[in-house]
């Protein structure tokens, strides 16, 4: 039986899959009174996606500011309620080679992309938890399974975020509230077409979207990965040992 929810927050919404799950989301609501609120960083873009999709509210928040976060929650509480869906979507990315190697870039990547997600689990954890209900989504990445060459920004955080989510999911066993993690693969956006490879398996947004919302809908597994076929192959190289799996990377990815 596909679920219903009223109230809907996407973190990471004013562009890639953030914005094509909130479109989704939109041209198939799963409730007669379901509200949409999607966030991001750039005001601008959320006002401008908002207005091409009478419904859903743009609320604009920083998560690498702790304050602004309570403070975006504490407003769509006021106007809509506790979310009964939360999707944490916000993140970045830049390649970075081991000559470019930076402290600076990867301090940026763990800012928005574990800290940030963390800064909107801890409000959110206490006021689900009190009110005993509620769902949360955190998107990671496959790239979180093993390490990558050019991720030593990115692979990191995702993978802190996975294991994150593992921990947490176990402790809130019969709490009510349920917590997630999504990993896409590679999805054509502005941050992937930064990318000097060829991307197998790459999705749209709107597939990876796809994936998404009928895993949000459909059911309660823990994790929501996709394209399968591309994660099977992943998940295997998780048990090669390393001298296998580094021969491997070094002949499908350039370092």
């Amino acid at each position: 039986m596909k679920k219903q929810f009223e109230t809907i927050w996407i973190v990471g919404a004013s562009a890639g899959i953030g914005a094509a799950l909130a479109q989704k989301f939109h041209e198939n609501p799963t409730s007669p009174n379901q509200k949409i609120i999607i966030s991001a960083r750039n005001a601008d873009k959320l006002r401008a996606f908002a207005d091409e999709m009478p419904g859903i509210t743009p609320v604009s928040v920083n998560v690498t500011d702790p304050n602004a976060v309570k403070m975006a929650i504490t407003s769509i509480e006021d106007q809509f309620g506790l979310p009964d869906l939360v999707v944490l979507a916000a993140g970045i990315y830049s390649p970075m080679k081991v000559a470019g190697f930076s402290a600076e870039t990867i301090r940026s990547h763990m800012d928005t992309n574990y800290m940030g997600i963390v800064n909107c689990l801890e409000p959110l954890l206490a006021k689900m938890r009190a009110r005993k209900s509620g769902e949360i989504a955190v998107v990671a990445s496959v790239a979180g399974y093993r390490g990558l060459p050019n991720a030593a920004a990115y692979g990191p955080t995702k993978a802190a975020l996975i294991n994150l989510c593992e921990t947490l999911h176990t402790e809130l066993t019969n709490s009510g509230v349920l917590l997630r993690v999504i990993n896409p693969g590679f999805v054509k956006t502005r941050l992937t077409d930064k990318n000097d490879f060829a991307m197998p398996y790459l999705l749209t947004p709107d597939e990876a979207a796809g994936f998404m919302y009928r895993n949000l809908c459909g059911n309660n597994g823990f994790e929501i990965a996709f394209p399968p076929p591309f994660v099977r192959q992943l998940k295997l190289t998780r048990i090669l040992p390393y001298g296998l799996y580094f021969k491997l990377m070094r002949k499908l990815v350039r370092a």
